[in-house]
Formats: C-alpha cells, sequence, structure tokens
C-alpha cells in the first residue's frame, strides 16, 4: 500500500488555509483586484473550499472551483452546500482544465502549481484566461538554489519534482505567455511569522478518525518549515496577459 502525499494528509483532516498566510493573505489579495458582478473567478486547486465560500459570500461575481482530490472534491460540496453557496465545482486537473479557452477573468491557484506539471498547469491557466485576465499564483518559492539534498527533502515530504526561485517561476510565467509579472508579496516562512500579519487559525476536521501515517507526513511538512524556514518561503505572483 502506497504511504499518503502531503495532499492526502491536508484532506484527510480537512485542513483550511493550508497555503502560507490562510485565508487573511487571501482576503488582502482580492481587494486589490476590481471584482464585480460580470467577473467569472476559477478557484484553482479550491481544496475544501474555504476560499471559494469566502469569495461567493462576500464578492458578486461567478465562482468556479476545481480540484484533483476527491476527498477535497467531497469537503467542499458539503461546504457549498450546507452554506447554500452557488458555486460551480468540478473534479479536474489543473494541468488539464475542462473550460474553453478564455472563460475566467480571474484564477486564484494557492500553492497548487508546485505539486503540478508546472509548464503544463501554466499553459492551461494561459489557455482558460480571458484577454486582460489576471492569475494570482501563491506559491512556495526558495531564495536560492537548493542543494540537490535539500531538493531532495522537499520531494520525499511533497511529491514534488522541485521547488523554483523567484527568477525561475516569472521566467516560467513569461514562457507560458504572461506578459505582465509582478510580485506582489514575498516571504520566507520566519519572515511571515515576523511581519506581524493577521493570524488565521488553521481548521481542521477533528471527528475523523487518529490516522499516524497522516500524522506523520504533517509532521514532515511542519519539520521542514522550521528547517528551511530561512530561505523557503513563498511569493505571490500577478501575472496577466
Amino acid at each position: 500500500m502506497m504511504k499518503p502525499s502531503y495532499q492526502d494528509a491536508l484532506a484527510y483532516y480537512g485542513v483550511n488555509g493550508a497555503h502560507p498566510g490562510g485565508l487573511s493573505l487571501t482576503k488582502y489579495l482580492l481587494q486589490q483586484e476590481r471584482i464585480t458582478s460580470t467577473t467569472q473567478l476559477l478557484d484553482a486547486g479550491c481544496g475544501t473550499g474555504q476560499t471559494s465560500a469566502f469569495i461567493k459570500k462576500h464578492y458578486p461575481c461567478s465562482v468556479t472551483s476545481i480540484d484533483l482530490h476527491p476527498t477535497m472534491i467531497k469537503r467542499a460540496a458539503i461546504r457549498f452546500q450546507r452554506e447554500n453557496l452557488p458555486i460551480r465545482l468540478l473534479e479536474g486537473s489543473v494541468e488539464k482544465l475542462p473550460f474553453p479557452d478564455g472563460s475566467f477573468d480571474i484564477i486564484l491557484v494557492e500553492s497548487v502549481l508546485i505539486f503540478t506539471d508546472i509548464h503544463r498547469s501554466l499553459s492551461e491557466l494561459k489557455r482558460v484566461l480571458k484577454p486582460n485576465g489576471v492569475v494570482l499564483a501563491l506559491e512556495m518559492t526558495s531564495e536560492r538554489d537548493l542543494t540537490p539534498a535539500e531538493q531532495g527533502n522537499m520531494r520525499a515530504v511533497y511529491g514534488i519534482d522541485r521547488v523554483y526561485t523567484e527568477g525561475e517561476w516569472v521566467r516560467s510565467l513569461v514562457n507560458a505567455g504572461f506578459t505582465n509579472v509582478d510580485i506582489k508579496l514575498s516571504h520566507t516562512v520566519f519572515s511571515h511569522m515576523y511581519a506581524n500579519m493577521e493570524a488565521e487559525e488553521e481548521e481542521m476536521d477533528f471527528t475523523v478518525s487518529r490516522n499516524m501515517e497522516m500524522e506523520n507526513k504533517l509532521s514532515e511538512h511542519a519539520q521542514i518549515l522550521y528547517t528551511y524556514g530561512n530561505f523557503i518561503g513563498y511569493r505571490v505572483y500577478r501575472a496577466s496577459l
């Protein structure tokens, strides 16, 4: 039997706001954008649906949510039904989005791309974005090139290919066809802790049975943050066509 992935652990315990900064950072980013009743917004890699639900409650736009993990989809569906939110929810991959070209004005991607084939995913995001549309990508970023051993440790915990530097992310976005790429925010794990950003309590589902393999995976994640917190962090990339 295969060991659970980091995403399996997040889904099992229903961890909300697993990306750096949580919902507080998402709220801040959305405030900078023009969102109206005609805005078509995609939450790509929606997880438990926390962000999508917040957007639908506070903005007049149309919200579409997609995630590849079946447990995340179930949790998001329960949330949307419980809160009576008219959000379109689909199970699918960011690497092959089930939408026509030019479908969305804003695409929000929170700690998702690094777990995919980045070049395929960025190509798909560009394809489904409308002219003058915006991608807001909040992604793990290294402050320097990681050594092979460090990349190996990150791969073992997260199942990712590698961690990209800011320059590598920007080049990938430009190569995918985005003409305007801005860095909206940048932090290491540790600098984020001391930035006095509003703390957002991470929600978890404690009604499920304890699972040591899942808990060990979350512990490995915590260990990575403390071990590499000075040179691993995140960037918010705002990319448009």
